[in-house]
C-alpha cells in the first residue's frame, strides 16, 4: 500500500503525458506470433500483476486500458481412419498414440473380435446340428407315412378278399 502511494506523484505527471500522446487501442490482431510465444508473454505479464482488492487502490485516474491479444488459431490435427482388419501390430502402433488407452482399445477389440468369431461357430454349430434334426424328422415323417400305407393296406387287403368272396 505503501508502494501505491509513493508512486502516486509520478502517476500525475504521466497523466499529462499520456494526454499528449494519442490513444492506442486496445486490442491487437497478432496473427503473426506464434501460440506459445503469446502464452508465455501472458504468463509474465500476469506474474506481476498484484493482487490486491479494487477498493483498496486509489484511482489515479491513468485510463490505461489493457492490452488484448488474439492468437493465431491453431491448426487442426489431421483425421486418421484405420482398420484392425488386415493390419500387423507394427503399422497400428506407428498410428496411435503411445499411451495405455492405445493398447486397451487394440485388446478389447481383438477381445470384441474372438467373441463375435466364437458366436458365428457357435450359430454354424447350431444351423447344422438343426439341419440333421430336420433330416432326421423328415425321415422319420416319412417312414411312418410308409409304416400306415402298408398297415392300411394289409388291413384293406383281408376285407377286399371277403368282399371278392361275396360277390363270386
Amino acid at each position: 500500500m505503501v508502494l501505491g502511494l509513493a508512486s502516486f506523484p509520478e502517476s500525475l505527471s504521466s497523466q499529462s503525458e499520456t494526454a499528449t500522446q494519442p490513444r492506442r487501442p486496445s486490442v491487437k490482431w497478432d496473427l503473426g506470433s506464434d501460440y506459445r510465444k503469446g502464452t508465455e508473454e501472458t504468463t509474465a505479464s500476469g506474474s506481476n500483476f498484484r493482487r490486491e482488492r479494487l477498493d483498496s487502490q486509489p484511482d489515479l485516474g491513468l485510463h490505461v486500458q489493457p492490452q488484448i491479444y488474439f492468437l493465431r488459431p491453431r491448426s487442426p490435427l489431421p483425421k486418421l481412419l484405420f482398420s484392425l482388419m488386415n493390419t500387423n501390430d507394427a503399422n497400428v502402433k506407428k498410428l496411435l498414440p503411445k499411451s495405455h488407452l492405445s493398447r486397451v482399445i487394440i485388446r478389447d477389440n481383438l477381445n470384441a473380435q474372438r467373441i463375435c468369431e466364437m458366436e458365428m461357430k457357435a450359430s454354424d454349430k447350431t444351423k447344422r446340428k438343426m439341419s440333421y434334426l430336420y433330416d432326421h424328422l423328415k425321415k422319420k415323417f416319412m417312414m411312418d407315412q410308409l409304416r400306415k400305407m402298408i398297415r392300411w393296406r394289409r388291413d384293406s387287403q383281408s376285407t377286399q378278399d371277403y368282399l371278392d368272396k361275396e360277390r363270386v
